[in-house]
């Protein structure tokens, strides 16, 4: 399917309302246009507060799609993935990992289990290599796997009006959104797939759209809101002479406000905060995308005897800082002596914190140690930072 009509579509509403972009990811392959995602609508403020007040639409222009139909398609993930998947059942969803035989991380997935299919929601830029390689797995079995990642544009719908902006533009709502839910809505022809995750901190749903009512969907969403950059003025706003009515508190949101809720939630983004050279102890998401009681899969030997034997040599920690000085990715973390002991992956000004900096780190074995006071580099001066685990901040 060809999706540009769709993404421009989206683009135009994004450029009225004062879009700004920035690039996201890898550079790409000689040829290809870079991959945007929307940076701001302008007031940042006012994107962070819909996160934890209401209704925050945002374009997650960085995620895809893989498809796996056939009866035995649980199995095969379950002998893939870190995750138990054999056991999942209809309506749910689980995070797993895909690793390669000494045990670093390939993908990040979670895998959305349906009546009739199953869907792996990853980052776009993995999602050809994912397809290939559980493709590369299908013997005998009956499966069939493809990159669907045309076939959808993923929007996320974060906050705790995030319910209600859904059930006001498709008419339909579950009873119960349990943690790791998944659903579908049938909607102006073609079907919705939403499945819970929490990775901002507040109730969060992401909304995998059909990309042929994709742009429809998107324009009703910030309808309900106002607009994309709607007055700020907070409640049920009555339209304005030639305004939209708002029916719904919420906005539309960028990458700057979902960055920082993300990082004070503690949740770790595969390709910026863990990568293809990690492994899964170190990634400090242990117990949601690994279990411990399933079967062989890929790189299980080297996860099972670190969990048994010994521990990572590296960890990923939170960093609370002492003010608003702000330490970039990639800056040293030193010891008292000057030892450097690990980096910065991504860090923020924490609204909840009053405008502190804090910030997600990879740092050696022994320096992990929560109240461990380690040193980083921030504007210009060498500044105190006290480790947390990531999302404890206080």
């Amino acid at each position: 399917m060809d999706r540009m009509p769709t993404l421009e579509s989206i683009r135009r509403l994004q450029l009225d309302a004062e879009a700004t972009y920035l690039t996201f990811g890898p550079p790409p392959d000689v040829g290809q246009p870079a991959l945007e995602v929307v940076e701001t609508f302008g007031p940042y403020e006012a994107e962070y507060a819909a996160i934890h007040k209401g209704a925050a639409i945002f374009d997650m222009a960085f995620r895809g799609t893989v498809e796996l139909t056939g009866k035995d398609r649980l199995d095969l993930l379950h002998r893939l993935t870190t995750q138990d998947v054999r056991s999942l059942p209809s309506g749910q969803a689980r995070r797993g990992f895909l690793l390669d035989k000494a045990g670093h991380i390939q993908a990040d997935v979670v895998v959305i289990n349906l009546a009739d299919r199953t869907l792996l929601d990853v980052d776009l830029a993995d999602a050809p290599a994912v397809a290939q390689a559980v493709e590369r797995m299908v013997f005998s079995e009956d499966v069939q796997v493809r990159d669907a990642s045309a076939d959808f544009v993923h929007l996320g719908l974060l906050g705790p009006a995030a319910p209600k902006l859904l059930h006001h533009v498709t008419g339909q709502q579950p009873a119960a959104i349990e943690p790791a839910a998944a659903w579908l809505i049938d909607h102006r022809g073609a079907t919705l797939v939403i499945h819970r995750r929490d990775e901002a901190g507040p109730l969060g749903l992401h909304v995998l759209t059909p990309t042929a009512i994709a742009a429809d969907v998107y324009a009703a969403l910030t309808e309900a809101v106002g607009g994309l950059n709607p007055d700020p003025a907070p409640g049920i706003v009555p339209g304005a002479e030639g305004q939209p009515k708002r029916t719904i508190l919420g906005r539309g949101i960028g990458w700057m406000a979902y960055n920082t809720a993300r990082i004070e939630a503690g949740s770790p983004l595969f390709h910026v905060d863990f990568g293809p050279d990690s492994l899964p102890h170190e990634t400090a998401i242990l117990p949601q995308a690994v279990s411990f009681t399933k079967g062989c899969y890929l790189g299980q030997e080297i996860v099972a005897r670190m969990q048994s034997l010994g521990h990572p040599k590296r960890l990923l920690v939170g960093l609370r800082l002492p003010d608003d000085r702000l330490p970039i990715a990639g800056s040293q973390i030193l010891t008292a002596d000057s030892q450097v002991v690990g980096g910065v992956t991504s860090s923020t000004l924490s609204p909840l914190l009053g405008q502190t900096a804090i910030a997600l780190a990879v740092v050696k074995w022994g320096r992990h140690t929560p109240g461990t006071t380690l040193r980083v580099a921030a504007e210009g001066a060498i500044v105190d930072a006290r480790v947390v685990p990531p999302g404890q901040w206080r």
